[in-house]
């Protein structure tokens, strides 16, 4: 046990600063980028107040409180963004916090690099309170950039202030979560794997209590800011308890941090067995090993994700049938209703393997920046001989989370309403993402093999590629922008059948990406900085 100390915290500043601005400014611009694209676009298509109305009418029904929480105030402009920006927001703003934080705390202790800076003259709590600092920062910024970019669009000024500090104070909550987890786990991945449970339990429970609008959507930060109603009837309270939540968390994470010693965490790692297992000496049980942890969270992170969206299927189609309105808004009657809605959630499950696959890819090459790479091919071990196993795992692991998640649509989506034959159509329409899965898994390793340090350039081509799929032709972008991004190429399945070109490309592009990554990483320098 140690005194509290933040001496030096200006120095710890400056060091994650000129270390981490570019995951700073990138997190802020990314973001940034996506509210300027809702708004230039949307602004244009809601421009008189019976557009707006029928917005509004149209956006009543549960399943868009599910998706986007229970959004005041759609028969105005600033509440139509704020609704077409709400899924990007539940979980972008957290995984913004988290990333941000864990940089600052945990992922620098585990990696040894807090240990030489306590040496010097910084105080304990010194970097962890800078880390705090840095990721407030950064929300606030992206906050004030959000509300610059609404006014802009012509929502209301005051509205747009209030959303744009209600984004800030969303993310102060988990900004404050992933701190508190940082002192209880001793490895960044079981941080982030806490945090990101956290931000799914408020997503879950605050979809649940958005459709009738239910005292739960008080217990949770995501409830919280939907209750500011900024283009509404604005309320300061969510923000009393966002700032008031958001400085219990941030000051327990203080008082743990004084409770353990450096490097160590409140919940002990687990210590493995005196000696190895037979199948850890071979490549493939490494492999395993390594991805094993990441492949079991997506996989209950999809699962859950997934079933919640089809046990729902029924509640839309009562909502809107039960409006004169949207019955004649929606042409086709009910199976107008539920194809569409089932292709939509058969592109986020796609979203989310394609998300997966990235991470999983991403950690060959923390395997090369942390030396292990470098010891296992000083044995008798090709490259190919040491990648191999890790691309059949990855590849396995793609089919459990990708089935999982298929597997829980498919079957609660047939339970809800009642029919069987959505089990077959549901499951056949997630393999035929799996083109654009192999397409943006070998983006990331033709990366790897040729210029490693670029390889999370893959990440933006998948957010790119994301907010187009998902916002694309809500925002009444280009159809050739829509249908020859990655996540359009397979068409818009199971409503329509699938595109043979747009598959075709997608398959025969990743393989040879894949292949120009093998060969790549066959002939570069092992570490190559």
């Amino acid at each position: 046990m140690s005194a509290l100390s933040i001496a030096g915290v200006g120095t710890s500043l400056r060091v994650q600063w000129r270390t981490g601005w570019k995951a700073v400014v990138g997190w802020v611009l990314g973001l940034t980028a996506i509210v300027l694209l809702t708004t230039t676009s949307i602004t244009g298509l809601y421009d008189t107040p019976d557009k707006l109305r029928s917005y509004a009418e149209t956006t009543a029904g549960p399943g868009m409180r599910v998706l986007n929480g229970a959004v005041a105030g759609t028969d105005t402009l600033g509440g139509v963004l704020v609704n077409e920006l709400g899924f990007v927001v539940a979980f972008g703003i957290p995984l913004l916090a988290i990333a941000l934080t864990v940089r600052g705390t945990r992922r620098e202790e585990e990696a040894g690099r807090l240990e030489l800076l306590l040496a010097s003259r910084v105080g304990r709590q010194a970097p962890l309170v800078a880390a705090v600092v840095v990721a407030l920062a950064a929300l606030v910024g992206l906050g004030a950039l959000t509300a610059l970019a609404f006014v802009a669009a012509g929502a209301q000024t005051s509205g747009s202030i209030a959303y744009g500090a209600a984004l800030a104070a969303l993310g102060a909550v988990f900004v404050g979560v992933s701190a508190v987890l940082a002192q209880a786990f001793g490895h960044q991945r079981s941080v982030w794997a806490g945090s990101l449970a956290v931000a799914l339990a408020a997503y879950l429970v605050r979809g649940a209590a958005a459709i009738d609008e239910g005292p739960a959507l008080w217990a949770t930060p995501l409830g919280w800011y939907d209750k500011v109603a900024a283009f509404g009837e604005t309320r300061a309270l969510p923000f009393a308890l966002s700032l008031g939540a958001t400085a219990l968390l941030l000051a327990l994470a203080l008082w743990l941090s004084t409770r353990r010693d450096v490097g160590g965490s409140l919940v002990p790692a687990r210590t493995g067995p005196r000696r190895a297992s037979a199948a850890l000496v071979a490549p493939f049980g490494l492999a395993v090993r390594e991805h094993r942890g990441t492949t079991l969270g997506w996989a209950v992170l999809v699962a859950v994700l997934m079933g919640t969206y089809g046990s729902l299927m029924q509640t839309v189609i009562d909502a809107i049938t039960g409006n004169p309105d949207l019955e004649v808004w929606i042409a086709g009657g009910e199976s107008g209703i539920v194809e569409p809605m089932a292709a939509m959630f058969v592109l986020l499950l796609s979203i989310l393997v394609g998300g997966y696959v990235l991470q999983s890819l991403g950690s060959l090459r923390r395997e090369e920046t942390s030396g292990r790479l470098e010891l296992q091919l000083s044995e008798a071990r090709s490259r190919a001989a040491w990648l191999a196993p890790h691309l059949t795992v990855i590849a396995v692991g793609t089919l459990v989370v990708g089935g999982a998640g298929a597997l829980a649509l498919a079957l609660s989506t047939a339970a809800a309403l009642g029919d069987s034959s959505w089990v077959a159509t549901l499951l056949r329409a997630a393999l035929q993402h799996l083109p654009v899965i192999l397409l943006l898994g070998g983006i990331s390793l033709a990366l790897f093999g040729w210029r490693p340090r670029l390889q999370a350039g893959a990440w933006v081509v998948f957010g790119i590629a994301a907010v187009i799929g998902y916002m694309g032709p809500g925002l009444q972008l280009p159809s050739w922008l829509v249908e020859w991004a990655p996540f359009g190429l397979v068409g818009n399945v199971p409503a329509d059948a699938p595109d043979v070109t747009g598959t075709l490309v997608a398959g025969v592009g990743g393989l040879v990406l894949v292949v120009l990554g093998i060969v790549g990483f066959r002939r570069r320098d092992v570490p190559m900085h």
